[in-house]
């Protein structure tokens, strides 16, 4: 299907050009620009059709949720690439996030390093978070058997890995268990 994908986004991220942003390539599904050390890209997936942006610096490169939620958490978290499959679609899923970059990409588009650093200890902070949890949904269930079968050492030393993660319930029976191992 032809939804002229380059023809919106050259329209609709006209804006782009005149911050001093250059034109790289223009495909079918994705269009670059580059100013300096930035490197934008609009893209349409090929297979899911969503639309979206990302903007790379630095040897990084950062997807529009993590841009708006540098500023906003609460709308990074509603936020979905929208996809597109026909024209119309694909017109209004191009507005909307060339609205979204103007809106929350101001600081990344005028290469504000304070704005990357930022984005950057975010990056950091969510996969140590990520890490955490998934630690969590490991340790939990043998922390759990250990402390039913008794095995009350062993049952702290799982549940203080998980600290930070830890229920009401599960800190008494921390607690339990220090007392009794």
């Amino acid at each position: 299907m032809r939804l002229n994908f380059a023809d919106i986004v050259e329209k609709r991220f006209g804006f782009l050009l005149e911050l001093g942003f250059v034109k790289t390539e223009a495909l079918p599904t994705m269009v670059r620009y580059r100013k300096g050390d930035l490197e934008l890209s609009i893209y349409l997936g090929r297979q899911s059709y969503e639309v979206g942006f990302e903007i790379g610096h630095a040897n990084e490169t950062y997807s529009m949720s993590e841009i708006i939620r540098a500023t906003d958490p609460g709308t990074a978290d509603q936020y979905r690439n929208a996809a597109a499959t026909t024209a119309t679609e694909l017109a209004t899923a191009v507005d909307r996030l060339a609205g979204l970059v103007t809106k929350y990409g101001e600081r990344a588009l005028r290469d504000d390093p304070a704005f990357f650093a930022g984005l950057s200890q975010q990056r950091k902070d969510w996969s140590e978070t990520y890490a955490l949890d998934v630690l969590a949904q490991q340790v939990r269930p043998k922390a759990e058997a250990a402390f039913r079968e008794g095995r009350f050492r062993e049952a702290a030393e799982l549940y203080e890995k998980i600290h930070a993660r830890l229920t009401p319930a599960e800190l008494k029976k921390l607690d339990i268990a220090r007392q009794r191992g």
